[in-house]
């Protein structure tokens, strides 16, 4: 049965990316989905993307055998305040700027091949290392419960991606990572609470007795203060700058979109966490000793959920899955095609052959995915931190100067990611083979988020930002997109009602999340007494 539910769930994902394909006409379509992105679609690709592997594999599992608050509590509180500084900060900026890629910026801002080309990188990179590595594990562990070699797993995954995301682009990530939304959101509000209620809130909470720690600050496991906000910090930058995310905007139809997407969006990716977490140490209570770790909520579905609940949840845990990949497979596509060869290259195609370039781009992904994930299966929470690490202290620093430094340069971006990135990586090794000591609660992290915004700084003022580069800035200080929306909706007949309606409607959706908000964590705080 859960086998049946498993494929029949996850081939609907498929024919809606069949069926998407045809609204592809050019290649606003293909890059940003023509700008025509709902509150409904935008909320959902970026919840979906949001609660990827990571949550219902990697952090459930570190939650289960260390408890809720180092990892909950600081890293996702962290990765939700990073979401919303994507959303309502990066994203309406550069989407106000027109960009239809987060290199797409830099290439705007700067003009510079190397400042593209080492920010490419970069994200080509983050991304390899945060998606494929989830593909990985998740697929490990499903080719055992399903029953099919990993390797023909990994295959029949990247072709079905393909499929959707190499001929549908952002248009077919957008409605199957919608689509995907309500199969995860199955996992949050109907799974995970058949589990808390076979275990009991009160026994959840009495595990803070079992094992020392387990709802302290430090966790479980008792790690350093400096490491557990270290991860609050990294995950803030991360997710603040992280193309997976800050591109959910470049699809929305107007300012309104985003901002509704802000107060909805964000609001459902902390709360199917929160649930989630909560049944991750349910499952400590209910089935002690699970090994690996990242096992556990594919155990708490298939031991402690009807057949075919198991089945919908399997394949939710699929879609969180494939909604990352996905966004790997197109972010990856369009870095190589717009970004490095239109863009450093200025080779300027027509629509046919641009959009062709970047379908080939992502098969030549898919083929570097399916090599990494059969040949290196490895950890799954580790190695995102890796290369969330890599995104905070490699681009926030440049992003952020960027945006609101008038001194910014091609140079200073250039220095600053190279500082950040070659510190984090050289200084990680070397206290990996214990070569070199940190002070406690001192992690590299720090040394290279410091030593990349110093080196901004001082480039910033030793090298002057040219003509081209302090004109650019006076644009980005000038365009707003919250200005842009007005004149567009006002253009319209019966324009001032419509605007109207949407201060309006905007105004009700946050004041009703927010009271939601303080009553469903009030009610989990109380009762669970952290």
């Amino acid at each position: 049965m859960e086998k049946i539910i498993f494929f029949v769930v996850v081939a609907v994902y498929v024919i809606a990316g069949i069926i998407v394909t045809r609204f592809v006409k050019n290649k606003d379509d293909f890059y940003v989905m023509g700008e025509k992105g709902s509150t409904v679609l935008i909320v959902g690709t970026l919840a979906a993307t949001y609660l990827s592997a990571v949550t219902l594999l990697g952090l459930a599992g570190v939650i289960y055998n260390e408890g809720p608050v180092a990892h909950a509590g600081f890293g996702s509180y962290g990765a939700w305040l990073g979401t919303l500084f994507a959303v309502i900060y990066v994203g309406r900026k550069l989407k106000a700027l027109e960009c239809q890629t987060l290199p797409d910026f830099f290439e705007k801002r700067f003009q510079n091949k190397w400042v593209t080309v080492i920010a490419t990188s970069i994200m080509i990179i983050g991304l390899l290392g945060y998606g494929v590595v989830q593909l990985i594990g998740a697929g490990v562990i499903l080719s055992e419960i399903l029953n099919i070699p990993f390797p023909v797993l990994i295959l029949l995954f990247t072709l079905a991606l393909l499929i959707f995301s190499a001929m549908g682009g952002m248009y077919g990530v957008v409605i199957t990572d919608t689509l995907m939304f309500f199969t995860m959101l199955t996992i949050a509000i109907v799974i995970s609470p058949l589990i808390i209620g076979q275990a009991g809130l009160d026994q959840i909470k009495n595990l803070g007795e079992v094992i020392p720690g387990y709802y302290g600050v430090n966790g479980g496991a008792d790690r350093p203060f400096g490491w557990v906000f270290s991860q609050f910090l990294m995950w803030i930058l991360f997710f603040g700058c992280t193309p997976s995310l800050v591109s959910r905007v470049f699809p929305a139809k107007n300012d309104f979109v985003i901002l509704k997407t802000a107060v909805v969006g964000v609001f459902f990716a902390p709360f199917m966490q929160l649930l989630v977490f909560i049944a991750a140490a349910a499952m400590m209570v209910l089935q002690p000793g699970i090994d690996p770790a990242d096992r556990v909520f594919i155990v708490g579905m298939m031991d402690y959920t009807p057949p075919a609940l198991a089945g919908i949840g399997l394949a939710g845990l699929m879609a969180s899955i494939m909604s990352t990949a996905s966004t790997l497979f197109v972010l990856t596509g369009f870095a190589l095609a717009k970004d490095l060869f239109e863009n450093v290259l200025h080779k300027d195609f027509d629509e046919k052959k641009s959009m062709f370039i970047g379908r080939g781009a992502q098969a030549l992904v898919a083929v570097i995915v399916c090599i990494i994930a059969i040949l290196q299966p490895s950890s799954i929470f580790w190695i995102s931190i890796y290369a969330g690490s890599i995104f905070a202290v490699a681009w926030m620093p440049t992003i952020i100067g960027s945006l609101e430094w008038k001194r910014m340069s091609s140079k200073a971006a250039t220095a600053s990611m190279l500082a950040g990135i070659l510190t984090f990586i050289i200084f990680g090794e070397l206290k990996r083979y214990e070569i070199i000591t940190f002070p406690v609660g001192f992690d590299h992290f720090y040394l290279a988020i410091i030593v990349s915004v110093l080196t901004l700084i001082i480039v910033g003022f030793i090298a002057k930002p040219t003509d081209y580069e302090l004109g650019y800035y006076k644009k980005i200080k000038e365009t707003r997109l919250s200005t842009v929306t007005i004149q567009k909706i006002l253009a319209k007949h019966n324009g001032a009602a419509e605007l109207k309606r949407e201060y309006k409607q905007t105004l009700t959706i946050a004041v009703s999340f927010v009271v939601i908000s303080v009553v469903l964590w009030g009610y989990f705080i109380v009762k669970l007494g952290i």
